[in-house]
């Protein structure tokens, strides 16, 4: 994994991607090393750049289970939000126009929290990530 990964991984606050349209190759990778991950409908995933390219496989593994990952990366094939949402990939799939609105109750139901306890708990999170 690269220093840039590493760092994003590391994050000691909560990430949230907001997901919409094409999430391929980077953009996939993006998506799952934050911590919640919410789709529009029109959404795709995929790692297309598996010929040519390197491809972030532990917190893929982590979220979708290790077959499922695999079959993934190794395939190249590209997902729905509705598949996303079966394998586990995203917690919610929303209309487009309500993606932002979403991500934003997400963010704000986790900021209710004490920042001590966020931080603690991501901290515990990381351990396990890294």
């Amino acid at each position: 994994m690269c220093s840039f990964h590493l760092a994003f991984l590391k994050f000691p606050l909560a990430t949230i991607a907001a997901v919409n349209g094409y999430a391929l190759a980077g953009g996939f990778d993006m998506a799952t090393m934050c911590d919640i991950r919410i789709a529009s409908e029109n959404v795709k995933f995929g790692h297309p750049e598996m010929s040519f390219g390197y491809v972030v496989y532990s917190p893929l593994h982590d979220i979708v289970g290790g077959a499922q990952a695999r079959e993934l990366i190794l395939t190249g094939r590209t997902i729905d939000a509705s598949e996303a949402l079966s394998i586990g990939l995203v917690s919610k799939v929303v209309p487009g126009e309500r993606l932002e609105v979403e991500a934003r109750n997400g963010a704000t139901q986790i900021a209710k929290a004490l920042r001590h306890f966020l931080l603690r708990t991501k901290a515990k999170i990381i351990t396990e990530q890294v």
